[in-house]
């Protein structure tokens, strides 16, 4: 059978900290913001703050920067350093969740500041520590140790062994990624004998799960296998349920190299209902995927199909092309081999295209050229099977001057082995001449023990006498025992009428219990269906409600979608209406023009500056037509269509950044339609008042919504003047994105530029509307 790529994760590795759920996070900041109005402008309301903005941080930037900066405020007021500190560390935090960790810097720095000038050592080794953890995610290994070190000395002097177990377990990772097994295990096993001398149960678990990842990265398989289990049992312990099914995965790839594939069934269905349990995507789509690959082993063509095609749904949900190719490969090499050979050359068409567009390496483009060739030979297209083989035997010749030098390392060690062995062997058989003599000796001492035996076996002879006596005994002994065992038969009769008096005194009792079961059965029936009542009866107004609040919603989609319709109608008036007027009016000027013979004269003069007036007067049309409804916004979409909005701006006056992740995939025309509305007249508001030298604008989509953050160096604004007050375009921002249930914020104050924060969530209300 031919190779089958095993899309296994990249071993899970578990960082320290224990994982939480959104929907836990959630749940927390429910309960924070019930307690938020109760608080005065106090320490405690700051503290308050700054937790509900570090929650935020793992999905809305909105709320992230909005409570921080409330924070930040009051703490200036209190002269509270704590507070900056833990707002500026929120901030950090949404950054470092979104992997962005040159925009983390800054904060840190900020909030280690605070530490080193307040001499507060303790929370100075967390800042260290993130400053660690954003220079590893920039691959500046150096830097990031350095860091590790102040924090590690720092605990050293104050004696704080949490603190320093945490940061052995962050070396190790770092030393893991820096391609180091060696120190990275010494540091894991560090951070280990410390979390059990602590008896911290909460990362024990994830400590010896990088430690079995390492162990099989250097092929130590029983080593990995005990580490993955203590693993296991000490996330069930800590209920760590992420963490349970990430070790559960591990697990099975160390059975899928030892083709053991029974038990690495078993994992991998352990982990997928962890991973469902708590809602992890990312997880979800691995387990589908190693099950799918292991069914391709054991030609259960028709499931591993099932199970790689949720992996393949999963994947694109997630946005992520890690793997995808030989995903769509596989589904191929399966459609192949039930003989759907149409099918199959779809998947790797698709394949080849996915490999190609996102760069994979070689080893994934040479199992698509070789399977590819297969099936075109199975289809009778030996043309295209030859071209494909030739593709195969290109990669495979590319990588075999690699193998053989690897093969000739394998050969020298195997020969310095058996070199050893040799001398091993000799050593035996000098080992072998020893034992001989001692055998010798021990047949003489066999000899002795034969009399030795023979002597027992006459005194055996004198005790079978003394047992045949014994006999005779013990017949008279069961004639005694039978005789009072007819008197225990006659007890148990005595016994047995007793316990039948019994029993029916119970039956009599048990009809009385029946009876009053039956009533109170009665009574629960009777408000059972109460119950029911008062539950259709809140089902209908919670249902009427909803009716009302769909109505409202749609009142306001109608609204929005009439203001975009008249405005594409009066674009549409305006380029095909006055527009043509005005380039007819202007066509038969220029023509008089030329037909003036003096065009010197104050009336050839006049003339001219009609053109040149009506001229003015088309271009114009062409811009307000333009504004009202751009035609790269309908063709090209959002990114472009702002790009185009931007190009005509004056870059000497304003300097203007656009950054956009994730858009990828379309998004729904009347969310872009809204977003360009507000980014318009966000940037129209910067040229008009901030008088602003640079402005960042940054568009982003992750899974759960859409980011969107603009940012000026301009002279700011107070916002709690606006209130009321707010203009009209102010005004129109808010209720736009209110209408696709977002979040808008502005960060500002005079002197220190604005910051505009966007979030839209891509809910299934955001998805379904046109």
């Amino acid at each position: 059978m031919k190779k089958i790529y095993w899309l296994i994760l990249l071993q899970f590795g578990i960082g320290i900290t224990t994982l939480k759920s959104q929907a836990q996070h959630q749940t927390e900041i429910d309960s924070l913001l019930k307690k938020l109005p109760l608080l005065g402008k106090d320490t405690i309301r700051v503290n308050l703050l700054t937790h509900l903005a570090y929650l935020y941080s793992f999905k809305d930037s909105t709320n992230t920067f909005k409570y921080a900066d409330q924070a930040i405020q009051i703490s200036n007021t209190l002269q509270f350093k704590p507070g900056l500190a833990g707002a500026y560390r929120s901030k950090a935090n949404y950054f470092i969740t979104k992997r962005i960790p040159q925009k983390a810097i800054p904060f840190i720095q900020q909030e280690s500041n605070i530490w080193e000038q307040s001499k507060e050592f303790n929370e100075l080794i967390t800042s260290y520590i993130r400053f660690g953890q954003v220079y590893g995610m920039q691959n500046k290994f150096d830097t990031a140790i350095s860091y590790y070190k102040k924090a590690e000395n720092i605990c050293l002097k104050l004696n704080k062994p949490k603190a320093l177990g945490v940061i052995y377990h962050s070396l190790g990772s770092l030393y893991s990624d820096k391609s180091e097994p060696e120190n990275a295990i010494g540091y894991l096993i560090k951070s280990l004998q410390i979390q059990e001398t602590t008896q911290d149960t909460k990362t024990i678990g994830s400590t010896q799960n990088n430690l079995g990842r390492l162990f099989f990265q250097t092929k130590n398989y029983p080593k990995a296998i005990e580490y993955y289990n203590k693993s296991v049992e000490a996330n069930s312990l800590a209920k760590d349920w992420l963490n349970l099914g990430i070790t559960h995965v591990n697990l099975a790839n160390i059975y899928i190299e030892q083709t053991n594939y029974e038990k690495a069934l078993i994992e991998l269905d352990k982990s997928l209902a962890l991973f469902k349990q708590v809602g992890f995507k990312r997880g979800m789509q691995v387990s589908y995927n190693n099950l799918g690959a292991i069914n391709l082993r054991q030609a259960n063509y028709e499931t591993a199909i099932g199970f790689l095609k949720k992996g393949l749904e999963l994947a694109n949900e997630n946005q992520t092309k890690s793997g995808v190719a030989l995903l769509e490969q596989n589904i191929g090499y399966g459609y192949t081999h039930l003989k759907q050979y149409q099918e199959a050359l779809n998947w790797f068409e698709s394949a080849e295209q996915t490999a190609v567009k996102f760069g994979s390496n070689d080893y994934t483009l040479g199992e698509i050229y070789n399977h590819r060739s297969s099936l075109d030979s199975l289809m009778g297209n030996f043309g295209s099977a030859l071209v494909y083989r030739t593709k195969y035997v290109r990669i495979t010749e590319k990588a075999t001057s690699e193998k053989v030098i690897r093969q000739v390392n394998e050969l020298q060690t195997q020969y310095e082995t058996e070199k050893k062995q040799l001398r091993i062997n000799l050593l035996n058989k000098s080992d072998s001449i020893k034992t001989l003599a001692i055998s010798n000796q021990q047949l003489a001492i066999n000899q002795n023990q034969f009399l030795i035996a023979k002597q027992d076996l006459e005194l055996a002879d004198a005790s079978l006498l003394l047992k045949s006596d014994s006999l005779l005994l013990l017949e008279q002994n069961k004639k005694l025992l039978q005789s009072s065992l007819d008197s225990s038969i006659k007890e148990d009769k005595i016994k047995l009428l007793n316990r039948q008096r019994k029993i029916d005194q119970l039956e009599v009792s048990s009809k009385e219990n029946q009876i009053t079961i039956g009533i109170i059965g009665a009574a629960l029936l009777a408000l059972i269906a109460y119950g029911l009542y008062r539950r259709n009866k809140t089902k209908q107004e919670k249902a009427y409600q909803e009716k009302l609040m769909v109505q409202q919603e749609q009142s306001t989609i109608d609204i929005i979608t009439a203001e975009e319709k008249e405005r594409k109608r009066i674009a549409s008036d305006l380029h095909d209406g006055v527009g043509q007027l005005m380039s007819a009016t202007w066509m038969n000027l220029q023509a008089l023009n030329n037909q003036l013979k003096d065009k010197d004269s104050e009336e050839g003069l006049l003339l001219q500056k009609c053109i040149a007036m009506v001229d003015e007067s088309c271009k114009e049309v062409r811009l307000v037509s333009h504004n009202m409804m751009p035609n790269a916004l309908l063709m090209k979409g959002l990114v472009s269509a702002v790009q185009e909005f931007i190009g005509q701006i004056d870059h000497r006056s304003l300097n203007i950044n656009l950054t956009a992740e994730g858009l990828t995939t379309p998004i729904p025309s009347h969310i872009e339609t809204v977003l360009y509305r507000v980014i318009q007249e966000s940037v129209n508001n910067v040229i008009k008042h901030a008088k602003a030298a640079e402005l960042d604008i940054s568009i982003i989509r992750s899974e759960d919504g859409i980011d969107v953050m603009i940012e000026d160096n301009g002279k700011g604004f107070n916002p709690k003047q606006l209130g009321s007050s707010a203009g009209i375009g102010l005004q129109n921002i808010k209720s736009r994105i209110q209408y696709l249930q977002g979040t808008v914020e502005w960060n500002s104050g005079e002197g220190k530029g604005t910051l505009v924060a966007i979030y839209i969530p891509l809910n299934e209300k955001n998805q379904s509307v046109t």
